[in-house]
């Protein structure tokens, strides 16, 4: 962080910065000239977002979920953020003395998932208030991603020159192809059931390791860039593939891990299906290529073709699970 973002902190916050360390890509460690530790986060999340953020957080500090909450810090003119020049958004809050959890232990995933599942509780009326907002349903979220998938073969197949990556994503994208059509013809059929008997909360929607903090004090959930309005199930998937990447997709660690949803009473009717899914659909390999593609982000080849094959083998990983435990995905549709 160069000198003059230091100052704009300082004089945003109104305190003196000691030391700084950063600790992410957007992510720092602030001690002050009087000794209180702080947590910096920039990001270049959009202002609206960083509102609907706020607009999360003042909700939940009003429900008992709001002991997982780290408190922002106020600015000197009363708000919880400032922007800089380029629009990135600061946020200060107090640096809380912890550890990440460890999806290894199996305290720790019951303690995961006992938030999650208390913030999606604590979350029902947020959710319902901006139940007349539109939100795309799985399948339509299905259909957008896949018709973005055929566009990045066909970008590619307007080259006059293919590359590497290309011939290496074109590989890739044969070979799973059909589970993009497979994942919307079964949400297709179950969707509309699903959601007679399930409701829509505020899910984290990164429930990465790193975002939950174990302390003396409590386990407090962090980081809520991605936050959204959906179903429950959505976050569960995420937190579950976690799991099995943790644990070298070992079976009967995410057996605990569905015996710890069930135990929650997190499955309703139609929710497994749905989960199960939501896990089949090629995601990651979805991602890579809008990465590549789409967003034309500024990595190395060889990292995109080390992500690439990190999303296939994770996609063999999730199918390998949905058959051992599942049956395999079409045997309930």
């Amino acid at each position: 962080m160069g000198t003059l973002e230091l100052k704009l902190v300082e004089e945003n916050y109104s305190i003196r910065i000691e030391r700084i360390k950063q600790i992410k890509s957007n992510a720092y460690f602030v001690k002050t000239k009087d000794g209180k530790e702080y947590f910096l986060k920039v990001s270049r999340v959009d202002k609206e977002h960083v509102d609907f953020i706020l607009k999360i957080f003042s909700h939940l500090k009003n429900t008992s979920f709001k002991s997982h909450l780290i408190d922002f810090q106020k600015t000197i003119d009363g708000g919880f953020y400032f922007l800089d020049e380029h629009k990135k958004v600061y946020l200060l809050c107090k640096w809380i003395d912890g550890r990440s959890a460890d999806f290894r232990n199996v305290f720790d995933l019951r303690r995961a998932v006992s938030i999650l599942h208390h913030l999606h509780l604590a979350s029902l009326s947020f959710a319902e208030e901006l139940e007349g907002s539109f939100y795309p349903s799985y399948q339509e979220v299905f259909r957008r991603k896949y018709s973005q998938v055929i566009q990045m073969k066909n970008i590619i197949h307007q080259k006059d020159n293919i590359g590497y990556f290309d011939e290496i994503f074109l590989n890739v994208v044969s070979r799973f192809e059909d589970r993009f059509v497979e994942s919307i013809h079964m949400m297709k059929k179950i969707e509309d059931y699903f959601k007679e008997e399930n409701q829509r909360v505020l899910i984290h929607h990164d429930p990465a390791h790193h975002n939950f903090i174990f302390s003396e004090k409590g386990v407090y959930l962090i980081d809520f860039d991605y936050a959204m309005v959906d179903y429950s199930v959505h976050d569960f998937v995420n937190l579950g593939v976690r799991v099995l990447k943790t644990n070298d997709w070992d079976i009967n660690v995410f057996r605990i891990y569905l015996k710890c949803l069930d135990d929650k009473n997190i499955i309703k009717k139609f929710w497994l299906e749905v989960f199960w899914i939501l896990m089949y659909f090629p995601q990651e390999i979805w991602q890579v290529g809008l990465q590549y593609y789409f967003e034309k982000q500024p990595w190395t080849e060889e990292y995109f073709l080390k992500r690439l094959k990190g999303a296939e083998r994770i996609q063999a990983g999730k199918e390998m699970i949905i058959n051992k435990i599942a049956g395999g995905i079409f045997k309930w549709h």
